[in-house]
This record gives C-alpha cells, structure tokens and sequence, in this order.
C-alpha cells in the first residue's frame, strides 16, 4: 500500500466533531475580549495543538503496537506541521503579551495531563475525561485576557463563562446522544447541569463577578435543554450544532456583557461590520434569487449562504443592544433572514423568492 493511498482528512482531522466547539470558544473569547497579536498568537497555539492531538494519538498507537503503517509517516509529517505552527503561536504570545498569560495554562495543566491519559487509554470520551478537556482549553480565555494586560477579575470571569456553559453542554449533550441511540438515560442530571449553572451564574452576575448576559444566554439554554430532554431525540450531528450554536451564544453574550461594562472589546466595530457586509450581501440576494428561480433544486451553496445572513442578523442584534435604543434596520435584516429560512424549505420558486425578498428588506434597511 502506498502512502498516497492515505487520506489526508483521516490523519489532519479528529473524528470528533464536538471538540471544535470547546475549543474555539476560548479562542474566539479571548480574541472579542483583547483583540491583538498576543490573543492572535493563542488562537494559533490553541487550534494547532487541538488538531496536533489526532495525528499524535495516531502516532502513538503504531510505535506502541511496534508495527508501521503507510499513515504511520503521514501522521508524524501532519503532526510536525501543527507543532510548528503551535510553537509560532506560542512565541508571537509570549513576545507581544503584556500580563502573565502563562499562569492559567499552567493551573489547568494537570487537567491537560488527564486528558492526554484518558486519550491514551481510549477513555477520552466519557464524561470527566472530556469535562477535563473542556476546562483546560477553557483556560486560553484568562490566558488571552492577562496577555492583553486586562484585570485579573474579567480574566476570572472569562474561565467561568466557558466552566458554565461546558459542563452543562456536556451533561446535555451526553444525554441527547445516548437518546439518539435508543437508549434511555436520566434526565435529571442534565437538568440540574442546566439549571443549576444558569442558578450559579446569576449568583455570579450579582456579585460582579460575571455579565449579566451571560446568565440570559444560560438561561435560555436551559429552558431549550429541558424542552429538547422531553421531546423525540434527533440525531447526534444536529444536538452538535446545536450546542456550537449555543456556545457561541454564550461566547458573544460574555463579550456584549465586558463592553457594556466600558471593555473596548473587539464588538465595537460590530456596527460597521453589521453595515459593510449588509451592502454586500444586498447584491449577492438578488444575485442568489435570480438563479434559484432558474433552477428548480436549491444547492448546497445557497444554504450556506443563509450562514452569511444568520451573522448579519446576529451582528444586527448587537448593533441594537450597543444602540441602547430599537432601530429599524438590524430588525428588518432579522425578520428578512426568518422569512428566507421558512421559504427556503419551500418547492420552486418560493426559495428564490426569499431570496429576493431579503434583497429588497436589506436594499431598504
């Protein structure tokens, strides 16, 4: 068997869909909080080392059978990439950061100890072992926020945001999945997962220790969570989406919450940003709804494209908690994008259609 016959996907990316998500929210925190070359250089050290650990544990498995495999050269090839890439992160982070970013990394490294033993024994999918997981990239968020000389305090604030919301994401989502798969697990342990950390972050937004959005955005996972637990399960790659869609909820509600506070977070340039993309995606309506009126089967990129205006809405939004006051615009492009996603489902010509009816909301906004 040549090397070649490898695919690369099955050694660069991990199997596991739902560690993306516990690992770009940190990142992504970190970069709203203190946009610069230090949280830059995290984002970098942080995702490099999440996709060097497939390849790693791939590499681990062959040397410890003691057998080599065509894979076996890609993983250490794909593996010494990341690495890389992850130690030029590092030193972009420790050249440019202005606080001790290093010390949360370092406090949550035992629990980086006890994935990588869990990873090796093939236990990185129960429960603690993936809390333990969560919890140590949660720690880029503080790392990010000392690196760009921030106060301790929001540093703190920052790690329990991600603690919240990752251990109750993971007792619901491990119930969901379990449901999915015909069995039948208790509920009650992710209802008190979902409503006790919404409970502990409105303890904590009263004590200032957190953004009062923050305990909104949990909320509102709660009450979704306890609705979805006594309801048909669906599949395991909708509750994933779902909970990424949950967790950048939380991520931009932490984020919404610093700024009111007086942080100059990155949100600040979300009014411009909301204004600039919706003159682009003005055309790029029209120009979807003429050609699906053309074809009668909606492809893949026109729902990908309903992406692009979900992030217009969402921009909106903010643009309307920052405004302080109800503006017409942000609101049209949100019941613009609601109106395509109804009709996008629709048979020919409806598609089309909203297309073209979310063009002329957004020409008018």
């Amino acid at each position: 068997m040549r090397a070649a016959s490898v695919p690369l996907k099955s050694v660069a990316l991990p199997t596991e869909h739902g560690g993306w998500g516990f690992t770009l929210e940190p990142l992504l925190l970190g970069l709203l909080l203190s946009p610069g070359l230090p949280t830059l250089g995290l984002f970098l050290l942080g995702l490099f080392g999440f996709l060097a650990r497939h390849p790693l544990k791939l590499l681990y498995q062959d040397l410890r059978r003691g057998k080599r495999y065509p894979r076996t050269d890609l993983a250490l090839k794909v593996a010494g990439v990341y690495l890389v890439l992850a130690l030029l992160g590092f030193l972009l982070a420790a050249s440019t950061a202005r606080g001790p970013f290093l010390l949360p990394l370092l406090l949550a490294l035992p629990l980086g100890a006890y994935m990588a033993w869990a990873d090796a024994q093939n236990r990185a999918r129960e429960l603690f072992p993936e809390i333990g997981a969560a919890l140590f990239m949660a720690a880029f968020a503080p790392a990010g926020v000392l690196a760009g000389g921030l106060p301790q305090e929001v540093a703190l604030g920052s790690f329990l945001v991600l603690a919240l919301r990752d251990v109750a994401a993971l007792y619901y989502a491990r119930t969901q999945v379990l449901r999915a798969r015909g069995l039948k697990p208790k509920r009650h342990p992710a209802l008190l997962a979902l409503w006790g950390n919404a409970l502990l972050a409105f303890l904590l937004a009263q004590g200032r220790l957190l953004p009062y959005p923050v305990f909104l955005a949990l909320l509102l996972l709660a009450l979704y969570g306890s609705l979805t637990l006594f309801r048909p399960p669906v599949p395991a790659r909708v509750v994933g989406w779902t909970q990424m869609g949950f967790g950048l909820l939380v991520v931009l509600s932490a984020a919404l919450g610093y700024t009111l506070q007086g942080l100059p977070t990155a949100l600040l340039g979300v009014p411009a940003l909301h204004r600039l993309l919706g003159f682009a995606l003005v055309a790029l309506a029209f120009l979807a709804g003429a050609y699906l009126l053309v074809k009668r089967q909606v492809p893949r990129f026109a729902r990908a494209l309903l992406g692009l205006y979900d992030l217009n809405a969402l921009l909106g939004l903010l643009y309307l908690a920052f405004a302080g006051k109800v503006l017409p615009h942000p609101l049209l492009a949100l019941f613009g994008v609601a109106l395509l996603h109804a009709l996008i489902k629709r048979p020919h010509p409806w598609p089309g259609i909203g297309f073209l009816l979310l063009g002329l909301l957004l020409l008018w906004h």
